[in-house]
Order: C-alpha cells, then structure tokens, then sequence
C-alpha cells in the first residue's frame, strides 16, 4: 500500500506534518521530493489581533454608551446605538471591514454576589 505523506527534515530526522498510524519499528520506504516551496513549519505565523485597543476603550471609554451596543476599530469609536443591526450598518457605512461589536451593558447599580 502506497501513501503520500509530507514531512519535514528536521536535526537528522524526518518528521511527519501530521500524525500518520504505523506500527513501532515498521518499516517504511521514502522517496525524498525537494519543493521550493516552504513547509508550514517554515512559515511566519499569521498575526493575531488581541483587541487590545478595544478593550481598553471598553475599559475606560464605554459608561456613557451603557445599554447600547458600540463598534470599535483600535481605540476609535465607529458607531453607537440600541440595535445591533443599525451599529452594524454604520460601520459598513464607514469602511470599516472587520469592527469588534460590543453590548455595552446597563449600568444597575451594585453588582450582585449572589449566593
């Protein structure tokens, strides 16, 4: 039975770039194909947005939003109101492609502990 199986050569070794079912100790024969192409180990991690900015503004800037649902981009507010479409609409509106979306919530008073 033939399979095709990439892997990395990494310190000697070559390591599967996903988990393949083999007893202990078979064996096994390898063609070696060289790509051009870098493997997915080799490539640059995709950069992920924490929303750091925005939940800072949610933080900081958002009481006087308190039941209304917001649009953030950064630390820039996009748009405000009672419906989520409505902020939604806005924000497209503006050009603005990929906004956080947040339910600012009413501000009663204490929080509860509850039992």
């Amino acid at each position: 039975m033939s399979r095709y199986v990439e892997a990395v050569y990494e310190e000697g070794v070559f390591r599967p770039l996903a988990p393949i079912s083999l007893s202990e100790h078979q064996k096994v024969r390898l063609t070696v194909e060289e790509t051009t192409e870098p493997s997915p180990v080799e490539r640059p991690p995709v950069p992920v947005n924490p929303r750091k900015e925005e939940l800072r503004w949610l933080a900081t800037n958002s009481s006087p939003y308190a039941g209304q649902w917001v649009a953030l981009e950064g630390d820039r507010l996009i748009a405000h109101g009672p419906k989520l479409s409505d902020v939604q609409a806005a924000a497209a509106a503006a050009g603005v492609e990929n906004p956080l979306f947040s339910s600012v919530p009413a501000d009663n008073g204490l929080p509860f502990g509850g039992w």
